[in-house]
């Protein structure tokens, strides 16, 4: 009687501890997508396309995907509206003006060399190696570097009050 009790207890404890883990996740991937809405919204691309939707592309991060897309509906950057799509490689960007690509496959998947799109992800030294936008965690708090030089070769121009936001602002990389 005494063994079945510890362990009801260890199950729900663990249950606990896994919701609390889920919740915590998700409320990260809302946060990673609220500060991708707002990248978007201080980025000038070369040839605005008028009314044509500015569309996020994922790599992995279906998460961030999902929380992007559940509060999509009236979301427009300047007179775009907003869309999302998911990828299964970084090599088939047609059509995407944003890049998200989430740590898990970001060795796999090279940034978007040459392309006037923007690029972001939570992998490390991302901002170094040929991205544009790298976030990661401090202090419980989310923050983000900028590679602007990243972003100029790419014909991106990245607004100075986004820099003035960023943790640190990169010119240059290896790519």
């Amino acid at each position: 009687m005494r063994c079945r009790f510890l362990l009801i207890l260890l199950l729900a404890m663990l249950s606990t501890a896994l919701a609390a883990d889920d919740s915590g996740a998700r409320r990260e991937d809302q946060l990673k997508a609220a500060y991708l809405f707002n990248f978007a919204k201080f980025v000038e691309w070369p040839a605005n396309n008028g009314n044509q939707p500015l569309t996020v592309c994922f790599v992995g991060g279906v998460g961030v995907h999902d929380a992007l897309a559940s509060g999509i509906g009236n979301k427009r950057v300047g007179a775009r509206p907003l869309a999302v799509r998911l990828l299964l490689d970084a090599g088939t960007l047609s059509g995407c003006n944003v890049l998200y690509v989430d740590s898990a496959v970001a060795a796999n998947s090279a940034p978007a060399s040459g392309l006037a799109v923007l690029t972001i992800s939570d992998a490390k030294a991302f901002a170094r190696n040929g991205g544009m936008i790298e976030l990661f965690a401090e202090d419980n708090r989310l923050r983000f570097k900028v590679n602007v030089e990243n972003a100029e070769r790419a014909g991106l121009r990245i607004s100075s009050n986004l820099l003035q936001l960023a943790a640190s602002v990169e010119k240059g990389g290896t790519k």
